[in-house]
C-alpha cells in the first residue's frame, strides 16, 4: 500500500475526526464542533454533512501548502539567496538547485492526496444530496483542479485518483498518468465545473474558492498553457466583476501582508484589504494539531523568512536591480525621476521631516526597513514583509495569499502583451505604479518588442510579488527558468545547473518504495 494514503484518515469514518472548522467559514458552518467518527452510510445525508465535508477540505490545504507552498514557487528562484552557515540543509538545496530525492520536506506528497481524497468524497457523495448546495460541489471542484494544476508543474506526471480512497481493500498502487492528460482530462474540466455551479452565486469569500477565485485559477492555467485569449478573457471578467481594488498608500499595502506587532509580546494579526483574492486561513485560536510533533495547522512562514538563522536572504541581485529602478539616494532618485516626490519621509536627527527615496515596498519587505540601509548589507537581509521579529512557530497564523489581485492585474498585463496590445499592457503595469505612488513608466522604457516588454512586467511583478510564491513559476512559465538561474548557478558552491529535466522536482524516494508501478523522473 501507498503509505500516502492511509486508510484511517482517508476513510469516511476517518476523514472528518479533529477537523477544526475556522472562523471564516460561511455562517451555516462556522459554529460546528469537531465531527466524531461516522460511518459512510451516516454521512453525507444533507447540506450541513457536506459543510463540514467541504471544511474539511480547507482544513487540508493548511498541511499541504504551509511550507511547500513557498518551497515550490519561491526559493528556486532568483529572489532569494544562501542563508547563514547554520541553515538547514535541506532548505538550501532549493536554493542551489540540488535537490535530492530523499528530501521530503520539499517532496513528500502524503497530505496533498489526503486533501484530493477529500476532494474526490465530497465530488462523489455531494450530487447524491436531495437539494445539494451547488456552491459546495463547485469549491470541491475548484480544489481538486487546484491541486492537480500543483501536481503537474511540480512534478509533471503524477498518479490520477479520481475516485475515493475507502476501504483498504482498493486499489492504490496507480502509475502516473502524464502532465498533458491531467490538464486536459481533469484540471481544466474541473475548473469549469466550478465555474458553472458557482455561476449564480457572487458572494466572495477571502478564504474559500468563489466566483472570481475560480476565475483566477483558470487565468493561471491558461496562461501556463500560452492560452492568452482565455487568460485575457477571464481576467477581463475579474476586472469588470469591481469586487477588488488595489490599496494606494504604503500603510494599506504593508497590511495586506502584516502579522507582527514589533514589540515582542506575540504577532497581532492584520493581512487584511481589497486586494486580496483568495488565501489559505490559519488562526492561532484553533488548538494545534499534534502538539510537540507536527505544525500542520500553524503556518510556515515565520520559519523560512525570518528565523533566527535563516536559511534564505534577500538575493543581492534582486536587491541591486531593485535599488537600480529605484534609487534609494536623492543623486539618483532626482536624476533618473526629476520633479517626482517619494511617498515615504521620516524625521532625520535634526528633527526635520525629509524625503525617504526609493520604493517603499523595497524598505517594507526589508529587514530592519529604513533603519537597516547600510547597518544589514545587502545580500544579507531577510524578507520583512510579513513578520518583522521573530517569533516562535507555534504563533504563526499568517494566511498564505494563493490569489492577489496586482497579481492578477500583471498577469493580464503579461496576456495583453502576447497578444500585441502593448498599449493596454503599459496601462495596467502603470496602473499598478499609480498605486504604489511611484513613477510610471514611458512607452520607451516598457520596450519595442514583445520579448522585451514581457522582461519588463516579469520585473515588476517580482518585485510586487516578492516572497508570495509566484516568481519560479513566472520563470517557468515564459522559459526563462533556465537563461535566468544557471548564471547564479554557476556562481554558488554546489551549485548544479538547470536542464530542462530539473525543471521539475523529483518523486520522494519513500514514495517510489511505496509504489513499485511508479519510476523517478528524469535528470534525478
Amino acid at each position: 500500500m501507498i503509505q500516502l494514503i492511509n486508510m484511517k484518515r482517508l476513510s469516511v469514518a476517518g476523514l472528518l475526526l479533529g477537523v477544526m472548522l475556522f472562523s471564516t467559514s460561511c455562517d451555516d458552518i462556522v459554529d460546528e464542533q469537531p465531527v466524531s467518527e461516522l460511518a459512510a452510510d451516516n454521512f453525507w445525508r444533507n447540506n450541513k454533512d457536506a459543510a463540514l465535508g467541504i471544511a474539511a477540505i480547507y482544513d487540508g490545504l493548511q498541511p499541504t501548502y504551509r511550507l511547500k507552498h513557498y518551497y515550490w514557487g519561491e526559493f528556486r528562484s532568483d529572489n532569494f539567496a544562501p542563508g547563514t552557515g547554520s541553515a538547514n540543509a535541506n532548505d538550501l538545496q532549493l536554493m542551489a538547485n540540488d535537490i535530492t530525492s530523499g528530501n521530503g520536506g520539499v517532496l513528500r506528497w502524503d497530505d496533498f492526496y489526503t486533501t484530493i481524497n477529500r476532494a474526490n468524497l465530497a465530488i462523489k457523495y455531494i450530487p447524491q444530496i436531495d437539494g445539494f448546495d451547488p456552491k459546495l460541489l463547485a469549491e470541491a471542484y475548484a480544489i481538486r483542479a487546484y491541486l492537480y494544476f500543483d501536481a503537474t508543474r511540480v512534478w509533471g506526471a503524477v498518479p490520477l485518483f479520481l475516485e475515493p480512497v475507502e476501504s483498504a481493500d482498493q486499489e492504490v498502487q496507480f502509475p502516473r498518468t502524464d502532465a498533458a492528460t491531467i490538464m486536459s482530462d481533469v484540471v481544466i474540466p474541473d475548473m469549469l465545473q466550478a465555474e458553472e455551479l458557482m455561476s449564480t452565486i457572487s458572494i466572495s469569500d477571502a478564504y474559500r474558492f468563489s466566483q472570481t477565485s475560480i476565475l483566477a485559477l483558470q487565468a493561471d492555467v491558461y496562461m501556463w498553457l500560452g492560452e492568452y485569449d482565455n487568460a485575457k478573457n477571464v481576467l477581463d471578467e475579474i476586472v469588470a466583476t469591481g469586487e477588488f481594488s488595489l490599496v494606494d498608500t504604503p500603510e494599506d499595502w504593508q497590511n495586506l501582508f502584516l502579522n507582527d506587532d514589533g514589540e515582542g509580546g506575540g504577532p497581532v494579526k492584520v493581512q487584511e484589504g481589497p486586494e486580496l483574492m483568495f488565501s489559505i486561513a490559519f488562526n492561532i485560536n484553533e488548538p494545534r494539531d499534534n502538539p510537540e510533533q507536527t505544525r500542520a495547522n500553524r503556518s510556515g512562514i515565520f520559519s523560512l523568512f525570518f528565523a533566527g538563522l535563516p536559511s534564505y536572504f534577500l538575493s543581492p541581485i534582486l536587491e541591486n536591480k531593485w535599488i537600480e529602478k529605484f534609487p534609494i539616494d536623492s543623486l539618483g532618485w532626482v536624476t533618473k525621476y526629476p520633479g517626482t516626490t517619494p511617498p515615504l519621509t521620516r524625521v532625520n536627527d535634526d528633527g526635520e521631516t525629509v524625503p525617504v527615496y526609493g520604493d517603499f515596498r523595497y524598505y517594507f519587505s526589508r529587514e530592519d526597513g529604513l533603519d537597516g540601509i547600510g547597518s544589514t548589507l545587502i545580500g544579507e537581509a531577510r524578507l520583512a514583509k510579513y513578520n518583522k521579529t521573530n517569533y516562535s512557530q507555534d504563533l504563526d497564523d499568517s494566511d498564505i495569499v494563493l490569489y492577489r489581485y496586482s497579481g492578477m492585474l500583471l498577469l493580464l498585463a503579461e496576456a495583453e502583451n502576447r497578444l500585441n496590445n502593448s498599449v493596454r499592457a503599459l496601462e495596467l503595469v502603470n496602473e499598478i505604479r499609480t498605486a504604489r505612488q511611484l513613477p510610471l513608466v514611458t512607452e520607451v522604457e516598457f520596450g519595442a518588442t514583445v520579448v522585451e516588454r514581457e522582461a519588463y512586467i516579469l520585473d515588476e511583478r517580482q518585485i510586487e510579488l516578492l516572497g508570495e510564491a509566484e516568481r519560479w513559476w513566472d520563470l517557468r512559465r515564459t522559459e526563462n527558468a533556465i537563461p535566468t538561474l544557471n548564471p547564479i548557478l554557476d556562481t554558488l558552491q554546489g551549485g548544479v545547473p538547470l536542464t530542462d529535466e530539473r525543471l521539475l522536482f523529483p518523486i520522494f524516494d519513500d514514495h517510489l518504495i511505496e509504489n513499485p508501478n511508479i519510476e523517478q523522473n528524469s535528470g534525478y
